[in-house]
């Protein structure tokens, strides 16, 4: 009679086993599609787990050896019923699964065994140089689990560009073309030209970044962008969002103001300082750029026939149109500029701070 009954025992659990797949095709994937939709992408790797992740196992028709909150412990041991424990760090839940399945064979005859994430570790991304905010990223990934799923293989795919939008974008003198990663599994780096996804939508670019993994991001020589790869840059998810430039003469409120990517122009600026007072000159408007600690250009510009586009820390003169008319313009910029030097400007101070302190 135990004889028989074992029979019957393996025979439902190949039935069982032959059953599954196509439970799992028909019956959870709609609903669960659904519900992961905007929070989760689907990947064709396979979810490697690690120290820090907690695991729930099922064995069919074996309710007494159901568990859940199985901590994988530092040394990347879990302790699983019946099975004791099992090195599970840096393997896939379907290799799980089989060492599990292993050992409790010694106890049941063909078990069905299904092991699922039920929490996630913590990413850890490391960054540096030309960001806004370096340093040390904890990013939390979430995953669901269904009791029909052998192995789930969906999870927040860790984009470069997200890591990067995540951490406030990347400074103006940014060199997108060479940012280096560098792998934490085998210590080697490679050279990424998220320019070239932005501006021709090479989607290849945007690698994925994993946990543990270092991103630095080089600086180009101020100024060194062109005016369409600056322009791009600003526009961009990862780019600095707002930057600071100084409105000072003949406009309503002079001060320093704050543009954006969607519109970084000078007559925005001009704008956003109230105006053209009636007695501006807008014939020839002076812009001092610096272009390092102690150096900078003036540039004379037509602001009513051709929109500049304006870089962080600029200063706009406006004058008043009898000094132009007078022949004394080119005297009068002078004079005026001379208190605006990279060691006299508090906006330029601060941001050539936090550059200078990467070199």
């Amino acid at each position: 009679m135990f004889k028989s009954l074992l029979v019957d025992k393996t025979y439902q659990s190949i039935v069982i086993a032959l059953l599954l797949p196509l439970l799992t095709a028909i019956m959870p994937s709609i609903s669960l599609a659904e519900d992961l939709k905007g929070s989760i992408n689907y990947t064709q790797s396979q979810y490697r787990v690690g120290p820090g992740d907690v695991l729930t196992m099922q064995v069919y028709n074996q309710q007494d050896l159901a568990q859940s909150d199985i901590m994988v412990r530092e040394d990347g041991f879990a302790t699983f019923n019946g099975a004791g424990d099992i090195l599970v760090a840096g393997k896939s839940l379907g290799e799980v699964s089989v060492e599990v399945k292993e050992k409790l064979s010694d106890l049941i005859v063909d078990p069905v065994v299904t092991i699922a994430i039920s929490h996630t570790k913590p990413g850890i991304i490391y960054l540096a140089g030309a960001v806004k905010h370096p340093g040390m990223y904890q990013l939390t990934t979430a995953s669901k689990k269904d009791s029909y799923q052998v192995e789930p293989v969906a999870r927040v795919d860790l984009r470069l560009s997200n890591i990067l939008a995540n951490a406030g974008g990347v400074l103006t003198n940014a060199d997108l073309s060479r940012i280096e990663v560098k792998r934490a599994e085998s210590g080697q780096k490679e050279v990424v030209d998220l320019m070239k996804m932005l501006k021709e939508g090479n989607a290849e670019e945007d690698i994925l970044v994993k946990s543990g993994d270092s991103v630095f991001v080089p600086q180009l020589a101020q100024g060194a962008l062109n005016e369409a790869d600056y322009s791009t840059l600003l526009r961009s998810s990862i780019g600095p969002g707002t930057f600071p430039v100084r409105v000072i003469g003949e406009v309503g409120t002079p001060g320093v103001y704050d543009l954006n990517g969607e519109s970084p122009y000078l007559n925005s600026a001009i704008a956003k300082a109230g105006g053209f007072k009636e007695n501006s000159n807008r014939e020839k408007v002076a812009i001092r750029r610096f272009t390092g600690k102690d150096t900078f250009d003036t540039l004379f510009v037509e602001a009513n026939k051709m929109d500049t586009v304006l870089q962080p820390n600029d200063v706009v003169f406006i004058s008043e149109q009898k000094v132009y008319k007078t022949g004394r313009f080119a005297e009068t910029v002078s004079r005026v500029f001379s208190p605006f030097t990279a060691a006299a400007s508090t906006a330029f101070n601060l941001i050539w701070a936090m550059n200078a302190g990467r070199n």
